[in-house]
This record gives structure tokens, C-alpha cells and sequence, in this order.
């Protein structure tokens, strides 16, 4: 199920956002896509994939990008005990900061599924819920021509996009065929391109 957080939308910009990663395979191709139209976006990492590929994460953060949290190992929060959620996040932060240098402030739960309790413990660990207003479905395994008519179909102002840059090759793969047309479609429709931070007027790290 799509779901939405509240924001401030900014005239004619959106932010790409790229969840599961960093992987060894996906991440670096979405990130040459990304870098030879010269765009940031925003990447939520998976504690234990940075900890198999730190020379990824790190140049995610070289290359100008911002890094969140997307848990240690993927699971749907609502199914834990607190003190679980607690850990899968500071462990993938603590990761993070390890490899990266930064302290993450931007969280996004696995499946985007939250309950109350959960928001007041990530909130309480100085941590943003990120959410999203687009989703590509590009999990469904679906082409590069279907991931696009998806995004470009729903872009508004300050539109927050859903993909993924690790994962099943049925996945990624039709994200990195659309990448680059949906960047040429956007910009040629007076789109720029924001991180998140600059999207929200956030803090990405602590």
C-alpha cells in the first residue's frame, strides 16, 4: 500500500529516493546514471548490506549523496518488540557512522509500515520518518517502460520517489532502465532535482 508523509511542497522540484542498498551489482549503475546528469539523491541503507559493501556507502557519500536508515537486516518493525526497532536502528547507525563518518537522522521503515509506538521510539533516538508519495513498484519486478509510467504519471510538486538500487535482478534492473528517461522527461519539464534535506529543509545528519 502507497503510503504518504506530510510535506512542503517546493515548486518544480522532486526528490529520487533508493531504498536496500548498497550492493556491489545495482548501486554503483544507478549511481553513474546519477552522476552523468550530475543529480543527488537520497540512498536508505540496510545496516548489514554496508557492512558488506562500505566502499559503496562511502562513495554514495563522495559522490554527494545523502545516506539514511533503512534498518540492520530489513524486517517489518510492527513485528517487533521495542527494544528490538530500537536496535535495528542504532546498530545501522552506528554502522553508518563507522564507515561513512556521519550520523544518520533519516529513517524509512522497511514496507513503510509504522504504528505509534514505533514512531515515538524513532523519533526519541533524534531520527526523521521518512515516508514517500510515489512508489514505483518497481519491487514487482516490473520493465524500465512500466517503473516510468509509474513515476511520471503521479510527479507533482515536491513529489518524493520510491525506487530501489539493491535487490532481486528483476527489481533493479527496470529502475536502471528508467533512470535515465525519467530524468530527461522531469528536467525537460522544468523539474530540478532534490535530496531530501533540500526538499524538507532537514538536517541529514546529527
Amino acid at each position: 500500500m502507497e503510503r504518504s508523509t506530510p510535506i512542503s511542497r517546493r515548486p518544480k522540484a522532486v526528490a529520487l529516493t533508493f531504498d536496500d542498498g548498497p550492493d556491489q551489482i545495482w548501486t554503483p549503475r544507478i549511481l553513474d546514471v546519477l552522476a552523468d546528469y550530475r543529480i543527488h539523491a537520497t540512498f536508505m541503507c540496510v545496516g548489514k548490506a554496508v557492512q558488506r559493501n562500505p566502499q559503496m556507502l562511502r562513495r554514495i557519500k563522495d559522490e554527494g549523496h545523502i545516506i539514511g536508515n533503512h534498518t540492520w537486516d530489513h524486517p517489518n518493525l510492527t513485528q517487533l518488540p521495542l527494544s528490538d526497532v530500537q536496535t535495528q536502528v542504532l546498530r545501522t547507525t552506528e554502522e553508518i557512522d563507522r564507515v561513512a563518518g556521519v550520523k544518520t537522522r533519516l529513517f524509512r521503515p522497511p514496507y513503510g509500515d509504522l504504528n505509534d509506538d514505533i514512531v515515538r521510539k524513532v523519533t526519541s533516538l533524534d531520527h526523521e520518518i521518512l515516508l514517500w508519495d510515489i512508489d514505483s513498484w518497481d519491487w514487482k519486478g516490473l520493465t524500465g517502460p512500466q517503473v516510468a509510467k509509474n513515476i511520471l504519471g503521479h510527479v507533482r510538486d515536491g513529489s518524493i520517489v520510491l525506487q530501489h538500487c539493491a535487490g532481486p535482478t528483476e527489481t533493479v534492473k527496470g529502475t536502471l532502465e528508467a533512470l535515465p528517461y525519467i530524468i530527461e522527461v522531469l528536467s525537460e519539464s522544468g523539474f530540478t532535482f532534490s535530496t531530501i534535506p533540500q526538499l524538507l529543509h532537514l538536517s541529514a545528519y546529527r
